[in-house]
């Protein structure tokens, strides 16, 4: 396989990671555009600026990405199993273009909804069967062979490019506060644009040697019960999530993953991509807040680049551990800072929080499946991890705005020193929790 076939398939790929992560953040930025009220002066047009979203729809659409990546995430088996990796990740841009254009075109806060809901499809599907892909492309490559953790990081440089994507477009196309009429929906148009891109590229781009599509003849063993099994095999090659846990050299590697893939969602750092801009509008006045979102997002895609050079030289584990115990620091200092309305404190600790996740917790836990199951149970630990990752990104996005103003009192509006909420970084102290937990599950469990 020609290197340019090898980038364009790698590039393929990986527009659907970029999926995920511009629909996590794609409704930060916009968030006064999104929640503003209806008026009369909108008419009876069906394109109208406001759909009437309060906190708490805004919380359920954002919340429902989730729900249709448990999903996908769940259906991820049976895909691969009937149409490959490459099939199967074809079939997400389709389902991101179909979404994109709901949620784009929507008459009524309920089609967004539903639009998010399909787009989480599209994401489910996307996380599960990109890692895998990556990996194959790479073993399969004698010139990549060596880097297979460098190729495998470029599914999250892709998610953390796709979280950049939104923000900065919610600032060019919204405004510096994100409250331009109806502005929001050419946000949503993007990632609509970018699928039309991917679905041009080919739904099914040649792979090495077609090892992606006939494992039993072209590819090795670890390829080879990813894909759909050729006349010579059998489906029984793929083992079920019940025959990877009954099974005592696999159950396990494959908890361990599934613990670290939850933590990971538990880690706080979505509640940070979901709301940053609602939380930090307390200690940044005016477009500051939506500005730091921005400068978030660049931060975490600038750092996953020494993750991928350092991945295959200090290990999983080291990245690991730097990663959790620096994110579990920096947690406390974004507590005490939201608390005391120190800006220049808040500030630090928010763009350093997401820095050390991207450094390790962020592409590091995609790549132990590979690493550590056999072929024939990758797809199964794949749907296990990431349906709980799913579970634990739903919870977070459902509960992080009640949990905060569960542990906060209601500032004194008399107080302009407290716009917002008195003791709001308090619920920080939760993530910090944690991350300590990755800590100790990391240094037990991870030895490479």
């Amino acid at each position: 396989m020609l290197v340019s076939e090898v980038s364009k398939a790698i590039t393929w790929a990986c527009i659907s990671s970029w999926y995920y992560g511009y629909h996590l953040a794609e409704l930060n930025y916009p968030v006064n555009g999104l929640t503003c009220h209806p008026s009369p002066n909108d008419g009876d047009a069906r394109l109208r600026p406001c759909l009437g979203l309060d906190s708490i729809k805004y919380s359920a659409v954002t919340a429902l990405l989730t729900a249709g990546g448990l999903l996908g995430s769940w259906l991820s088996d049976s895909v691969v199993l009937k149409q490959g990796l490459s099939g199967g990740i074809a079939w997400t841009g389709w389902l991101n273009l179909v979404g994109a254009l709901m949620m784009a075109l929507a008459p009524h806060w309920a089609v967004l909804a539903f639009g998010r809901f399909v787009v989480g499809l599209s994401c489910g599907l996307a996380i599960c069967l990109v890692p895998p892909y990556l990996a194959t492309v790479a073993r399969t490559t004698p010139e990549l062979s060596a880097r297979s953790g460098q190729i495998g990081s470029l599914n999250q440089l892709a998610i953390v490019i796709g979280i950049c994507s939104s923000q900065v477009m919610g600032m060019l196309l919204t405004g510096p506060t994100g409250d331009k009429p109806g502005r929001w929906r050419y946000v949503l148009v993007v990632s609509a644009l970018a699928s039309m891109i991917q679905i041009w590229m080919g739904e099914r781009p040649t792979a090495p040697e077609n090892a992606l599509d006939e494992p039993g003849e072209h590819a090795d063993e670890t390829a080879a019960p990813l894909l759909p099994a050729p006349a010579s095999t059998t489906s029984n090659d793929q083992l079920s999530i019940r025959a990877v846990l009954s099974n005592p050299s696999m159950c396990s590697p494959a908890l361990l993953i599934t613990t670290i893939m939850t933590l990971q969602q538990a880690s706080g750092v979505n509640a940070v991509l979901f709301y940053s801009t609602p939380v930090l509008s307390s200690v940044l006045r005016g477009a500051g807040a939506g500005a730091l979102s921005v400068g978030i997002s660049v931060v975490n895609a600038l750092m996953t680049l020494p993750a991928i050079a350092l991945v295959d030289k200090l290990g999983r584990r080291t990245l690991l551990l730097v990663s959790a115990t620096t994110m579990a620091f920096m947690s406390v200092m974004l507590a005490v800072g939201l608390d005391q309305n120190r800006q220049l404190m808040s500030s630090v600790a928010i763009v350093a929080f997401i820095a050390a996740f991207a450094v390790g917790l962020g592409p590091v836990p995609f790549l132990l499946v590979s690493d550590m199951m056999p072929a024939p149970a990758i797809p199964a630990v794949s749907k296990l991890a990431l349906s709980c990752s799913w579970i634990t990104n739903f919870i977070v996005a459902m509960g992080f705005i009640p949990l905060r103003d569960a542990l906060s009192e209601p500032a004194d509006p008399n107080d302009p020193g407290n716009p917002g909420r008195i003791g709001e970084g308090r619920v920080f102290y939760v993530f910090t929790f944690t991350l300590i937990l990755t800590v100790i599950v990391v240094l037990r469990g991870v030895h490479t």
